[in-house]
């Protein structure tokens, strides 16, 4: 009678406690390689903001990870999961990235992925619009962060102390993270491991842990529901026709849709979104941005987090740097000069670094390269295509 009233709660505790205590191994070996295919080009927000589906993909070497933010929705026909679909390579991209996910973003869910980088080649795109003199703010961070991410750093015994305790230290800067109880708090214990007794430690680390599991649990479920996070509007399937094109080719197909698109208005920004933003407004654009400095942020300090974990696992990265639309910042109010200072120096920071760099900025102030006024178009996409290619094959 005992255990007909208390046979299915006891079954229901046991079932809850399997999944609490189950190894994140075998949570990892739940995600088929038909998750991963589904998650390598749909930008759904569960894919960057978890940790399963890649780490499933770093296993994979026929996966090539592109790290990005907004430019990698711009899902034309000339994108790298779109070209390199109808004419492969030896590699399928996958994305992770979108608008905010400015370099102390990437560091957290690089930093969750750890041992899945060594030696592993992979695709960074820098956007110049990071580095104004504020860089990542509360409003672009907090929508993109992951808690099971910031855990898993914590817990992490992937990571060099001293990198560990640098990241700690900038993530504090945010007063949301500060705040968060127990996550809070376990932040700055691994910025400062001597600022509590070791049983208060103790006692945030076993909380952590199951706060961290159930968030893993999360992650799992949502892995296996994986959606397009991008609208159907950004999307334009791949187009079998360019299979035979040469580069050449490909560029010249790319510039007249970039004329055709851009040609009513002398920034070469797309028609719908001028005319639906910019058009009847412009005048309140004039010098909006004057006070930028673009070579002074702290995004530079962030950017060296995330080159000092890759170069603590010896990754082999593509950085891929885009220029401003010189046009429009012209007369944004932040001339050619000043643009110059922040290009270089991103650029010497990463060859400072030892990595790749794929520098488009030459293409500042010419038309065609960029869609409006920071999102790379058609034709820059035949270049970045160009050059992921030559990385993958020749490093």
């Amino acid at each position: 009678m005992t255990f007909s009233r208390f046979g299915p709660m006891l079954l229901a505790v046991l079932i809850v406690s399997a999944f609490v205590f189950m190894p994140t191994s075998i949570e990892q070996a739940m995600i088929s390689d038909h998750d991963v295919a589904q998650a390598a080009s749909s930008l759904d927000p569960d894919v960057f903001q978890g940790i399963f589906a890649q780490q499933k993909m770093l296993a994979d070497k026929k996966y090539l990870p592109i790290y990005g933010s907004s430019e990698l929705y711009r899902l034309d026909r000339y994108h790298p999961s779109n070209y390199f679909m109808v004419k492969p390579d030896g590699f399928t991209p996958f994305l992770v990235g979108r608008g905010g996910m400015y370099s102390l973003v990437h560091f957290l869910s690089l930093s969750a992925n750890a041992d899945q980088l060594k030696n592993r080649k992979l695709v960074f795109i820098l956007s110049p619009e990071w580095f104004t003199q504020t860089g990542l703010d509360h409003l672009h961070f907090k929508p993109n962060f992951s808690k099971e991410q910031a855990y898993q750093f914590v817990f992490s015994s992937a990571i060099s102390p001293s990198l560990k305790k640098k990241a700690a230290r900038r993530l504090l800067h945010f007063s949301f993270i500060r705040k968060d109880g127990n996550l809070g708090r376990l932040i700055q214990d691994t910025a400062d491991p001597w600022r509590r007794a070791p049983t208060l430690r103790l006692a945030d680390q076993l909380m952590g842990r199951a706060t961290y599991k159930v968030l893993t649990l999360h992650d799992l479920l949502e892995t296996h529901r994986i959606h397009p996070g991008y609208k159907k509007s950004q999307y334009q399937p791949p187009d079998p026709h360019l299979r035979q094109d040469s580069w050449q080719q490909l560029r010249q197909s790319a510039k007249k849709i970039a004329v055709q698109e851009t040609r009513s208005n002398r920034f070469h920004i797309d028609t719908r979104l001028y005319n639906a933003f910019i058009r009847h407004h412009l005048r309140h654009f004039k010098n909006y941005r004057k006070n930028e400095n673009y070579s002074v942020s702290p995004e530079y300090k962030d950017l060296q987090l995330v080159m000092d974990l890759l170069k603590e696992k010896h990754a082999d990265v593509l950085f891929v740097s885009v220029p401003f639309n010189g046009k429009w910042y012209d007369y944004a109010g932040v001339p050619r000069q000043r643009r110059e200072r922040c290009y270089k120096k991103i650029a010497h920071e990463i060859r400072k670094n030892g990595f790749h760099l794929a520098d488009f900025t030459r293409y500042d102030s010419k038309p065609f390269f960029l869609q409006d006024t920071m999102h790379v178009g058609p034709m820059g996409w035949t270049y970045i295509d160009r050059s992921i290619q030559h990385f993958y094959n020749h490093g």
